[in-house]
């Protein structure tokens, strides 16, 4: 960082050529390079992941499906983490500053906390989804209608943006006046005072951690009963593999059953990567703000590897999507036929 001017030695604040106001870094150039390629790679990791993840969604017909309407948006809104947030942090990490302005400050922070929570609300409809898919899925259609659908992804887009505007008017600094006057004016710090950190992490966590682990519980329940009835399916199909519709019956039972264990997985990570972030801040307020910078940073970008990371869960965990990514990426999706191909069983065919 290119700095002029003189450096306030309580606070330790430099004046740049940007005419803004910010901590001194502490790191080399050579540091602050490799700083800036990690970040900057799983912003690029986290923007091609979920853009794979919307072109087999669109482009492949078995991916089609209703619970995929959800994981469609969820990319989206990954995606735009890693096109939005991700790297303007990655240069205010690198520099403790961010460039452009405290206006830009705020709007920053809003579209930061709009599409962190967005991607945890649709993971909690996603829950809801699987679990009335496994529960009942011979009502599954009348259960969730294209106006649920809708009504999950209004929820998911435009429940948070409202609250998220508590950043823009800085209601979360109310009675923190002399916690702000210790920063530098353009570090972009975002402090919470304990009314908004108590809500925020009731809300945007708290339920839907719980509303995530309910509906896994029953649905993980419910799978153990699948899988047995996929085992002895199985056997049936060995028997008599002509018998298509058993055939049939026996392929959707293991694709449901694989999304199971795939949404498993996921509630899991999420659960791992969010609980650090909303425990800070939750007790940030009652111990007197004593998490330092650095801490921060941290735990900020270990929430942004969700959104990294539920791409790579899906190829990893889900043979259907494993297989779309493959042929997209070796540009193999264009051959005749491919865009209808049934994906859970296509290692049965030449790639």
């Amino acid at each position: 960082m290119n700095e002029s001017g003189s450096i306030d030695s309580s606070r330790r604040c430099v004046w740049t050529f940007h005419q803004v106001s910010c901590t001194s870094s502490d790191l080399s150039a050579a540091e602050r390079a490799t700083l800036l390629a990690i970040l900057l790679s799983i912003s690029a990791i986290t923007i091609a992941g979920n853009i794979l993840t919307i072109a087999s969604i669109l482009y492949f017909r078995q991916l089609q499906t209703r619970p995929n309407v959800l994981t469609l948006s969820l990319a989206v809104a990954d995606l735009l983490v890693g096109l939005l947030i991700m790297p303007f942090n990655a240069m205010s990490s690198m520099h403790n500053c961010l460039f452009y302005g405290r206006v830009s400050c705020r709007v920053h922070t809003w579209l930061d906390y709009i599409f962190c929570t967005s991607s945890i609300v649709h993971l909690s409809c996603i829950s809801f989804d699987r679990y009335v898919a496994i529960s009942d899925p011979l009502r599954y259609s009348d259960s969730v209608t294209h106006a649920a659908l809708a009504a999950m992804l209004a929820l998911s887009w435009f429940s948070f943006p409202i609250d998220g505007l508590v950043f823009m008017m800085q209601w979360n600094l109310v009675g923190l006046e002399e916690e702000t006057r210790r920063s530098c004016p353009d570090d972009c710090e975002v402090i919470l005072n304990l009314p908004y950190a108590v809500a925020i992490t009731t809300c945007a966590f708290v339920l839907t951690m719980l509303l995530m682990a309910l509906a896994y519980d029953r649905i993980y329940r419910l799978a153990r009963v699948q899988s047995r009835e996929i085992n002895s399916l199985g056997a049936q199909v060995q028997k008599a593999s002509s018998d298509g519709e058993c055939l049939s019956k026996w392929n959707a039972m293991k694709r449901d059953h694989n999304a199971t264990i795939t949404l498993g997985i996921i509630i899991g990570i999420f659960i791992v990567i969010w609980m650090p972030y909303f425990v800070v801040s939750a007790t940030e307020p009652m111990v007197g703000y004593q998490a330092g910078p650095v801490a921060w940073e941290v735990i900020n970008w270990f929430t942004y590897l969700n959104s990294m990371a539920n791409p790579i869960l899906f190829a990893a965990f889900n043979m259907s999507y494993r297989w779309a990514f493959r042929l997209l990426v070796m540009c193999s999706a264009f051959r005749p036929g491919i865009r209808g191909v049934d994906l859970f069983n296509f290692m049965e065919r030449p790639a």
